[in-house]
């Protein structure tokens, strides 16, 4: 039995052996093996954007951690027109991803130019109530295809970007400086908390807050009736002013998606056998496909080379009768807990289709996967009994049902003067 209950002693009662080999996860976050980013300028219209600032390429790829005045941050945003791009009002951008991302949560990040005010008394990176930035945020209407031709507008109305980015996760800001690092954070970890979060943060209270993530501004996509998406657009209409587009980041899929696929986030290892081990935070839900050379492998050994390989982070702790599983974070998403005290848990279930699930009667360290198994595992706050299989949405018969275009248009920002 490896569902932890309420104490430690009645855990070491009922669980035989779970992880006995596993270390506890370092701070170091591993990059993803295939972060999803624009990879294609399919259209772009400048609109009144400021003529230096007309290159769309500067949205494509990676996010750069070198403005040309030390580190990216909150409080030094890019600026350099070959690493961002504005759309002014009347203008759009037509983005193609350079991976599949599934519409089942806040899978699409944007990545802008906000830079907030530093209220510090000595430059170290303060924000204060708002937080404010050095001008208005950008905002754009979105929209979001699977093949290019038929769109689906995330809203009716322009949306705004008010979520600054961060680069180095190891160097500190001091005299409105900071110096370029070694580690960065993730542009593929989704930051699922908003802007008024970080008001009234130390840099260092930022950083805590993304945990990992580059932050960026994190679209929720459930309620597209596709499968997935492959293209965005922004569009800014007359009023909007103007959006800038630095990067852009998301939670893809491995695979083409069609209507209930399942959705798979992460592929690792290599060999002939796959086994499945499957996520539950409770409201989001993920898949990773592990592959093995060996007949078998451990439940322990198929966690440990998701973390190795993946943006999963895993902790254990240890007891008297082996290591505990007491904590995953993937997808901006996070818990930890060992069960004790009235705290949450994290379930072990075991499937052969992933769909049926039963608790195991092993730890994961005694688990052998073969090739076809699925290893589940469900945070004990979730609204469901059972982990769940992601799979992606049907797609709709006719898309003439939806909202598939927002007419409209776009622009963006910086050093001393507002572009």
């Amino acid at each position: 039995m490896v569902r932890p209950l309420s104490s430690r002693a009645d855990s070491a009662h009922l669980v035989k052996k779970f992880l006995g080999t596993l270390a506890l996860l370092g701070s170091a976050l591993p990059a993803a093996a295939s972060p999803t980013t624009a990879d294609q300028v399919v259209s772009y219209a400048a609109g009144n954007a400021r003529a230096d600032y007309q290159i769309p390429a500067a949205a494509l790829g990676n996010l750069s951690g070198d403005t040309g005045f030390g580190g990216l941050n909150p409080f030094n945003p890019p600026f350099s027109h070959n690493d961002i791009v504005i759309v002014g009002e009347g203008g759009s951008l037509t983005l193609h991803l350079s991976n599949n991302v599934p519409t089942n949560g806040k899978n699409l990040g944007v990545y802008v130019n906000d830079g907030y005010t530093d209220t510090s008394a000595g430059g170290t990176g303060q924000t204060n109530a708002g937080p404010s930035g050095f001008s208005a945020f950008p905002n754009a209407i979105v929209s979001v295809s699977q093949d290019g031709n038929a769109w689906y507008a995330l809203s009716q109305q322009p949306m705004s970007f008010p979520v600054a980015t961060n680069y180095y996760t190891d160097t500190a800001i001091s005299g409105n400086f900071q110096a370029l690092g070694t580690q960065h954070a993730s542009q593929s970890l989704p930051y699922l908390g908003t802007a008024q979060q970080l008001a009234n943060s130390s840099y260092d209270q930022i950083k805590a807050a993304f945990n990992g993530s580059a932050g960026g501004n994190w679209l929720d996509l459930k309620g597209v009736p596709l499968p997935a998406i492959n293209y965005v657009r922004f569009d800014v209409p007359t009023g909007a002013k103007r959006m800038v587009v630095d990067a852009i980041g998301a939670v893809g899929a491995t695979s083409t998606l069609h209507g209930g696929d399942k959705i798979v986030s992460e592929d690792v290892g290599t060999g002939t056998h796959t086994s499945d081990v499957v996520i539950d935070f409770g409201p989001q839900s993920y898949d990773f496909r592990v592959h093995y050379s060996t007949p078998s492998i451990t439940g322990e050994k198929a966690v440990q080379m998701i973390r190795d390989s993946s943006d999963l982070k895993l902790t254990v702790e240890s007891f008297s009768f082996g290591d505990f599983v007491t904590g995953f974070a993937y997808g901006g998403y996070s818990q930890t807990g060992d069960g004790s005290g009235g705290s949450g848990y994290w379930q072990y279930d075991v499937s052969a289709d992933g769909v049926a699930w039963q608790g195991s009667l092993q730890g994961a360290g005694d688990r052998m996967l073969t090739d076809g198994s699925y290893d589940g595992w469900l945070w004990s706050g979730a609204d469901h009994a059972d982990p769940i299989l992601p799979t992606a949405i049907p797609e709709p018969s006719s898309l003439a049902a939806m909202s598939l275009f927002a007419t409209g248009l776009l622009r963006r920002r910086r050093p001393s003067a507002e572009k």
